[in-house]
């Protein structure tokens, strides 16, 4: 396996509110992590800060092997309910951090198991030689929208709203989390990424970069273009190359 991470200010925001983390657990065994931190450029750096070392922290404490998908979702539960408790509670005893919080996409893989938790629009893909797919569906108001028949394809990728997500760490006392299982296959490559990254770079754009980048410069690469194509958002990635 072959891990790789970048986070960027990108062209148009005076700070940085994302945090992303990859790290290997074993020969076998690895996981990536991005936050997007919202709230004011100290709260969602707070936010995210916070959820991406706690959640780093229970992982590493808690990982085993051989450790089941069942076991490994337990543990992320655990780790971003965790998270999303200690987010809130600094965010409600101090009023300067009220209304904090932060986007949350965590993949831990075993074997080429993929075992992923998330909330918020940050995303997860897979990509092949064969094609781009995406594993996560935004938790936001326009996919709301979308799903409900009221915008179109091409509205929700441009929407005004389109920042405005419907699910985030830290901002109330419970989360709800999604999760979803995949595999990675050899050759393949599981691409975590902020919405600074999929609101400026589309999907094909991404097919085409990993496929025809030296997998150690994935990241780079990805930042690179989305700064080229506007960088009006920062910009995370986090990527396992099997």
């Amino acid at each position: 396996m072959l891990l790789v991470s970048k986070s960027d200010i990108g062209r148009k925001r005076s700070d940085n509110e994302d945090s992303v983390c990859v790290r290997q657990l074993s020969s076998d065994a690895a996981y990536a992590m991005v936050c997007d931190g919202m709230g004011g450029a100290r709260g969602g750096r707070t936010a995210s800060s916070v959820a991406c070392e706690m959640i780093s922290k229970k992982i590493d404490m808690c990982y085993r092997e051989p450790m089941p998908l069942s076991s490994i979702e337990n543990m992320l539960l655990s780790a971003i309910t965790t998270a999303n408790v200690s987010v809130y509670d600094i965010a409600c005893a101090n009023p300067d951090l009220n209304g904090m919080g932060t986007t949350v996409i965590c993949a831990v893989i075993v074997n080429g198991q993929i075992c992923i938790g998330h909330a918020g629009d940050s995303r997860a893909y897979i990509v092949s030689k064969s094609g781009i797919r995406l594993l996560t569906k935004d938790h936001s108001l326009v996919q709301q929208m979308y799903d409900n028949g009221e915008i179109s394809v091409e509205e929700l990728k441009n929407h005004p709203r389109k920042n405005v997500i419907t699910r985030a760490l830290g901002v109330e006392e419970e989360i709800d989390i999604d999760f979803t299982t995949d595999y990675l296959d050899e050759g393949e490559t599981l691409l975590l990424c902020s919405d600074g990254l999929s609101n400026f770079v589309e999907a094909d754009e991404i097919y085409e970069i990993i496929n025809n980048t030296e997998k150690t410069r994935i990241a780079e690469v990805l930042v690179d273009r989305a700064n080229e194509n506007g960088g009006g958002d920062n910009i995370s990635v986090a990527a396992i190359s099997y």
